[in-house]
């Protein structure tokens, strides 16, 4: 990729990184990007006003997406001469939480395709020519899993609530960290194993916190006595209802067909279990804290 003028390749453009910068209810995706002058360059040609508009490429067929605009981080101007060494500028487009989070359920678990279109004025000597160039840039799992995180994404922003954290010696560290590798799964897009252990987590929490066999009473109290039960209870009841929602055996749809689990699905699931395990560490952070005043007096 590269801006001409007058016949005369005068910037080669490349994209050398991505990486992200966490802000207050939005981030940066930052693009590093290397302007590579040709020896063969013609000389007195002055490039400002740089520009860049980022797409996504989706499915087969369909037109890429915009997502935004990126500025240069600082102003540039580059000045065509002989000998020069590369310049290197950071474009930073920023991300809204909403954003973030349609953007990865555009990707859907695969690589993050990016159609970057740069554009330029050219000043030379027969007057200023608009630039214009593009060219697409895949990110692939394990580098987007990395931006994610720069971004603070995998924190908050692409699920909607904070995923939970406990000291290593908790009772629930195990429970929190299956929350933790349920995330890292749907970033890789393995739904399947979200799911899996999702419905780990929400088990071992339960027996973590002593609480497996009240929420079984409340499974059969659910049956029969819905009005009257607490809100812990109703708690429980969406405990149950999270192991009944993720057997792990595949079954059989209306039509014949297996079913499986879906990024939604695995969006829906790792939400409420992060949201029960979160809830069930509370209580149990906070009987301990009763535990050591109860001994204090």
């Amino acid at each position: 990729m590269s801006f001409s003028y007058n016949g005369y390749s005068v910037a080669d453009i490349e994209v050398t990184g991505v990486f992200g910068r966490a802000g207050v209810g939005a981030s940066l995706l930052c693009l590093s990007i290397a302007f590579h002058v040709p020896e063969t360059a013609l000389a007195g040609v002055r490039l400002r006003n740089f520009q860049l508009r980022i797409n996504v490429e989706g499915d087969a067929g369909k037109a890429p997406s915009f997502l935004g605009f990126a500025e240069p981080e600082v102003p540039l101007e580059l000045a065509t001469k002989s000998g020069q060494n590369p310049r290197r500028l950071i474009f930073e487009l920023p991300l809204a939480e909403g954003q973030l989070f349609a953007l990865e359920k555009m990707r859907g678990g695969d690589d993050l395709n990016l159609k970057l279109r740069f554009t330029a004025l050219a000043d030379g000597p027969t007057g200023v020519w608009p630039q214009q160039d593009e060219i697409s840039f895949r990110l692939n799992l394990s580098d987007w899993a990395k931006v994610l995180k720069e971004l603070q994404g995998p924190e908050y922003m692409v699920i909607g609530i904070p995923l939970p954290k406990c000291a290593h010696d908790s009772t629930l560290v195990e429970a929190v960290g299956r929350i933790r590798r349920a995330h890292a799964h749907l970033v890789d897009g393995r739904f399947d194993a979200v799911v899996s252990e999702c419905r780990l987590a929400v088990e071992s929490a339960a027996l973590a916190t002593g609480e497996k066999s009240a929420i079984d009473a409340t499974a059969q109290k659910l049956k029969s006595a819905k009005r009257d039960m607490t809100k812990l209870e109703r708690e429980f009841s969406l405990m149950e209802a999270v192991r009944h929602y993720t057997q792990l055996a595949h079954h059989m749809d209306d039509r014949g067909a297996a079913e499986y689990y879906s990024r939604d699905d695995a969006n829906m699931l790792l939400a409420t279990a992060a949201a029960l395990v979160s809830s069930s560490l509370a209580r149990l952070q906070s009987s301990e804290t009763h535990g050591l005043s109860a001994a204090k007096v």
